[in-house]
């Protein structure tokens, strides 16, 4: 995770020069042409011209002297000037008159130039620097440069804003007095910030990142309005500790609410070991107490084939997010889990140790099951004496704790035998399988002594493929594919009275099933390669061959007994339900790209999720998604969810996941619709709007308005968000200042999540650049954003 050392006030020109006096030789040819030329060559550089109107060189002395439009040359490096002036024996070299000092990287201007290549020190008066790689452009009245990584300059500013010249640049700092460490950042005294050149913003001091890379400083703080929390103020200090970890330190004020802040840790130790925390505190004057988040993920690869997983999500309350957070999605959350996971792969599978914690939130107690240890082991398919038979075997024991109430242990063990794909005529392959499972429990429900049963699942699996391809005129083709697949399955009925229901392996309903799935795809191949889904249609459903279902457990709504309860169930709640021999079938149909990652796309997408029930003749679930994008103009999408009252279809099962062998409880109507959109208007705006309209109640649970304004020459950009939730309403701005950074906040990946589409990775964005703030960790922590447990 290192990085390069480069000099930010132009040490690669400089240090060009300084080899340029280096090799100079007293007795260089001089041609004398339209102008006199001195050219030299050195094995250990490239060869160097210098041109001018007029050229001595004085012996006695061992001075060159360059005067009238001097150029001097030396591969990418190039000075022009006035006149240059060349001491050899004191290895000094000085330019002056509309100097100008250019290489690959960066550009110098200045009325003076003086460098003394014994000491590495240089002088450059009225001088104007710009770095191409991060777009910065330096101006001082004096630009002192004492070695190789520390400068110094007077009377200055700078500014990563594009500016033709002559023309005054949207915004800039301007210092008296600015110290540089090469490698780090700017660090300037008595700075203002000015937009056109008008003083806006007083700064003392102010650390600034100039190169890209990770930089140690203040962020830009967050400022904003809610009309429940009351004004609010986040201010982030980034300590970038090495090249390997870094510290947020936040400090976080709310009006209404408290104070407090957030501390977070990030780490990339060395290519196998990386991590990132955060922990969040406020002490409440509202509740008149402290509260506090701790998230966060660790990821280890000790050896080859050992690795270590963490994950950690705590409250110091149940009532955290529900009272402090804006997202929807956690205050929705009926629990949260924090895990470790050790695992060793094997030749042949693989062995792990697995430690869980479920913290409840709006579901359980301490009554709830935790998950502490599991130890499994996992035999993959092999073929043993090298033959068609392929066995494999899954085993588990687990200890479930909990704070109230009876523990138990269990064991589950289950060996698979099976065959390698049969080729019947090379049309249908056929796959055989028996999985044995039996499952040992210390105790039953309603009994100290073990229980335990013994069951299996026997399948046959019948599948086949058939494509074409259909050449198109003006070149590309369309290739067509259909997938047939039946299934059947068959599981013996077992006894579950006395079996403590705590996960999946404890529900081994009977099953003797058929399933079809047909999978029809159209894909359209560019002449180039490259691919568009036309349409990608799935439809299956399942039969029972045996007996129907007669009862159904509760389907796990917020409002339904399961859901709330504070004590744990040991046994689902169950309702007699009237099963049929056919299930609803399912269909899923997508055209085009759901999720737009190119202005290239296909402007239309679609996606529709169904369940059409064959008895009544009408849908039991019909879930769209329709969105349309022209170019990077505008876009519109509407979603909508709508589940008929009744049986809810489950969907997969711990044996398959495509079956549909069982309904829950009857459940009441559920229908609500999404929309969002957004558009490029004129002078630099984009705005967008996102919502969410439940059509049964009529409540809108959340409302999302954004824009982003961009400046033209995209140096600098404005955010604005508001949010409307039932119980309150919030609204923020954000500020971008190209190659410095942007505010923070909830509404960062809200205005990102609705513009997106249209503004993909343009410049000058209000949401973090990769200058200041860069992320160690590449990869996003299992189980999403740690950030997502911030109250903003």
């Amino acid at each position: 995770m290192g990085r390069s050392r480069r000099s930010v006030l132009g040490c690669p020109i400089l240090a060009s020069l300084a080899l340029l006096i280096v090799i100079l030789p007293s007795g260089a040819a001089v041609s004398w042409g339209a102008k006199p030329t001195l050219s030299a060559t050195s094995a250990a550089a490239q060869p160097i011209e210098i041109t001018a109107d007029h050229l001595e060189y004085i012996q006695g002395n061992e001075v060159y002297e360059a005067v009238g439009s001097v150029k001097i040359v030396q591969g990418p490096l190039q000075l022009t000037a006035d006149r240059v002036t060349v001491m050899m024996l004191s290895g000094t070299l000085i330019a002056t008159g509309h100097t100008h000092l250019k290489d690959p990287t960066s550009d110098l201007w200045a009325d003076r130039l003086e460098l003394d290549v014994n000491t590495d020190a240089g002088v450059i008066t009225n001088g104007k620097l710009f770095m191409k790689e991060s777009n910065t452009l330096v101006t001082g009245r004096l630009l002192q440069r004492f070695s190789e990584d520390h400068y110094r300059a007077k009377e200055g500013s700078f500014t990563n804003c594009d500016a033709k010249e002559g023309q005054v640049p949207a915004w800039r700092f301007t210092f008296k007095d600015m110290d540089l460490n090469a490698g780090e950042s700017f660090y300037g005294k008595d700075v203002w910030f000015c937009v056109n050149d008008v003083p806006v913003l007083p700064l003392p001091s102010l650390n600034y990142p100039v190169q890209s890379g990770r930089k140690s400083g203040f962020l830009v703080p967050t400022v904003g309005y809610d009309n429940r929390f009351g004004m609010h103020y986040r201010q982030g200090f980034f300590w970038a500790v090495d090249p390997s970890q870094d510290i947020t330190v936040t400090p976080d004020y709310l009006s209404n609410r408290g104070y407090g802040g957030d501390l977070e840790y990030r780490y990339v130790w060395d290519r196998n070991t990386r991590g990132q925390w955060l922990g969040t505190f406020i002490e409440d004057t509202k509740v008149g107490r402290g509260r506090a988040l701790l998230t966060g993920a660790h990821t280890q690869k000790v050896t080859d084939t050992l690795s270590i997983r963490a994950q950690a999500n705590l409250l110091s309350d149940p009532n955290y997010y529900n009272d402090l957070s804006n997202t929807g999605f956690l205050r929705a959350l009926p629990s949260q889990e924090s895990n470790i996971n050790v695992n060793k792969r094997l030749p042949t599978g693989n062995v792990y140790l697995l430690g869980q914690y479920l913290q409840p939130l709006q579901v359980g107690g301490n009554s709830t099951f935790q998950r502490l240890p599991e130890l499994g082991y996992s035999l993959l398919n092999v073929a043993p004496f090298d033959n068609p038979l392929v066995v494999g075997l899954d085993t588990t024991v687990v200890n479930w704790h909990r704070d109230q109430g009876f523990q138990l242990n269990r064991v589950d063990f289950m060996p698979g035998i099976g065959t390698e794909t049969l080729n019947v005529g090379d049309v249908v392959g056929l796959t055989p399988q028996v999985r044995l499972r039996e499952v040992y429990y210390t105790r039953g429900v309603t009994t100290a002594q073990s229980v335990h049963r013994e069951t299996f699942w026997a399948s046959l699996d019948a599948t086949t493929r058939l494509t074409r391809r259909f050449n198109r005129e003006g070149g590309g083709s369309l290739l067509h594919t259909i997938e047939p697949d039946v299934i059947y399955e068959f599981v013996p009925a077992t006894s579950q009275s006395q079996i403590v229901q705590i996960d999946a392996v404890d529900d081994l309903p009977k099953k003797n099933l058929v399933t079809y799935k047909l999978r029809n795809r159209l894909l359209g191949m560019g002449p180039e390669g490259a691919t568009v889904n036309w349409l990608d249609l799935t439809l299956a459903q399942s039969y029972h061959v045996g007996g129907v279902q007669t009862q159904a457990r509760q389907f796990p709504f917020p409002d339904s007994v399961q859901y709330t309860t504070l004590s744990q169930q040991l046994q689902p709640t169950m309702v007699a339900v009237a099963g049929r021999k056919f299930s609803d079938i399912w269909a899923r149909g997508v055209i085009g790209n759901p999720i737009s990652t190119s202005p290239r796309d296909r402007p239309v997408s679609l996606t529709v999720d169904t369940f059409f029930d064959p008895y009544e003749r009408n849908l039991s679930q019909w879930n769209t998604d329709l969105r349309y994008q022209h170019g990077m103009s505008w876009y519109a999408e509407v979603g909508q969810r709508y589940t008929r009252e009744g049986n809810r279809v489950r969907r997969g099962d711990i044996w398959n996941p495509l079956s549909f062998g069982e309904v829950f409880a009857p459940t009441p109507t559920v229908q609500y619709v999404t929309a969002a959109g957004g558009v490029r208007l004129p002078y630099g705006w984009t705005v967008g709007a996102k919502t969410y309209y439940d059509l049964k109640s009529g409540v809108r649970p959340e409302t999302d308005v954004v824009a982003v304004y961009q400046n033209p020459c995209r140096c600098w950009s404005l955010g604005l968000y508001y949010i409307q939730f039932p119980d309150r309403v919030q609204y923020n701005f954000l500020i971008s200042l190209t190659g410095i950074g942007a505010t923070e906040g909830v509404g960062t990946m809200l205005i990102k999540s609705i513009l997106y589409p249209l503004l993909m990775d343009e410049k000058g964005l209000p949401w973090p650049s990769t200058t200041a703030r860069q992320p160690i960790v590449p990869e996003a922590a299992p189980g999403g954003s740690p950030t997502m447990g911030r109250p903003y």
